[in-house]
């Protein structure tokens, strides 16, 4: 199983196979399997970063009334859909159907 020291992968830019940006990663959701913790998805993106920050639930309703809300977005990417193979330049596979935008 590989290791990754996530700290230093968060606020990192994710690139697309076209080597252009798509956001910075902003949040690791993992659960337990057994005796190891197993990365399930990454969140990219400004609403990821105010999930990480706690503070989801807040922006969300004060962009609501601003109509901002389609503006801020968030990616969620399945663990297998990001290249961590060079930890500098995170880079994502060919995306899965899972992956999914959410605003």
């Amino acid at each position: 199983m590989t290791e990754v020291r996530l700290e230093l992968l968060l606020g990192k830019q994710v690139y697309d196979r076209n080597d252009q940006p798509i956001g910075r990663l902003q949040e690791v959701k993992a659960e337990e399997r057994g005796s190891d913790v197993v990365v399930t998805e990454y969140h990219i993106g400004a609403l990821g970063l105010m999930e990480r920050l706690g503070a989801l639930v807040i922006v969300r309703a004060l962009l609501r009334p601003l109509g901002l809300k389609q503006e801020v977005s968030m990616r969620i990417v399945p663990w297998p859909d990001i290249d961590l193979s060079d930890t500098d330049h995170l880079r994502l596979r060919d995306l899965s159907a899972k992956s999914e935008i959410k605003s």
